[in-house]
């Protein structure tokens, strides 16, 4: 297996992620906005910058303060396992706007995997790509993001639900467990993990808007993370909206 998970401060420019390593091939590449503290969700789409190579990444966005922090999840995509966790991890090209369906080489154990989404492009997209439904075999997703040519993708990782140990040097992290929360009400909200964590993990948000196509309007932030729970923040609310999330550590 082959993984790699950093958090990266954002005070001006571009992040730039070499990885200590170099991946066999280019990574699938996930990121979440970590703005610590500030009680607000971020206002721009943290977007993975074209092209990702087997030695590094940029990612671009205009966030950026003193307390906000970029996480970042490097993974290969021939990798089938997180743990004993099925994974299904790659990269989509996305020719036209609206609902887009990626099908998985492999089957995962759950109906309803556990999902994080990406924008891949040459610089800051405007819309978010959310989850819209998801199978054993296959995701839907669903953003008005496009490029002809295959120059915007959407990079994805799939997961079995549940939490593993797992052993990969170039992390120094020995645990991952996947979730979703169903997000009712806008505004923070507190998720406790299943066991707590030596110390705060390193926690990875996705939108999963269930059998919706519209456009969603805020980005889903961490603000806080403790060996315990993690708190995040949005503005998306409704019966059939849920935030997936995954969070790497040590227990």
């Amino acid at each position: 297996m082959s993984i790699y998970i950093t958090q990266q401060q954002r005070t001006d420019g571009p992040i730039v992620v070499d990885f200590p390593s170099p991946f066999e091939q280019a990574p699938a590449v996930l990121v979440t906005p970590f703005w610590s503290g500030q009680g607000e969700p971020v206002g721009s789409i943290e977007t993975v910058l074209t092209p990702v190579t087997a030695n590094a990444c940029k990612i671009s966005a205009s966030n950026q303060a003193s307390n906000y922090w970029v996480n970042v999840l490097a993974i290969d995509p021939k990798d089938t396992l997180i743990g004993v966790l099925g994974i299904q991890a790659g990269v989509q090209a996305k020719m036209k706007s609206g609902q887009t369906t990626i099908n998985f080489f492999d089957p995962l154990k759950s109906n309803d995997p556990v999902v994080l989404l990406a924008p891949q492009w040459s610089s800051t997209v405007g819309y978010t790509e959310d989850l819209v439904a998801s199978a054993a075999s296959e995701i839907s997703t669903y953003s008005e993001n496009m490029a002809p040519g295959g120059a915007y993708s959407i990079e994805y990782l799939a997961a079995d639900r549940g939490a593993s140990s797992f052993q990969d040097p170039s992390t120094g992290y020995t645990q991952i467990e996947t979730g979703t929360y169903n997000k009712t009400g806008s505004g923070s909200y507190r998720v406790y993990f299943e066991s707590p964590f030596i110390k705060p993990p390193v926690v990875f948000l996705s939108p999963w808007w269930n059998g919706t196509q519209k456009t969603l309007g805020s980005i889903e932030t961490v603000l806080d993370v403790t060996n315990e729970y993690f708190d995040g923040v949005s503005s998306n609310a409704d019966p059939n909206y849920f935030v997936n999330w995954m969070a790497f550590g040590n227990t």
